[in-house]
């Protein structure tokens, strides 16, 4: 059986996304870089939703992430932490 996903791919990077190579400067793992741009759009851009999320967006971008590690686009962390600024998601 095939993965499905729900969420774009993580190297779709759109106007409104940040470009995954700017995640060491924003102090945020990859994958959740890549977890953020899946939930924006032109009306919340991605920067808009690293700095200040929804909890509605905040779910969403544990989804995506979680959805990255189990198609094998990021590899798991030893320790289930991920980086997203001064704050973390852990799975």
């Amino acid at each position: 059986m095939s993965k499905k996903r729900n969420y774009r791919e993580p190297n779709d990077i759109l106007d409104f996304c940040i470009a995954l190579t700017e995640a060491g400067s924003l102090e945020t793992h990859p994958a959740v870089l890549a977890a953020i741009n899946a939930v924006a759009s032109e009306r919340r851009p991605a920067l808009a939703i690293w700095t200040s999320p929804t909890g509605q967006e905040c779910d969403h971008v544990v989804m995506a992430l979680e959805e990255y590690i189990y198609l094998g686009d990021f590899a798991a962390t030893a320790d289930g932490v991920y980086s997203w600024g001064q704050d973390e998601i852990r799975i």
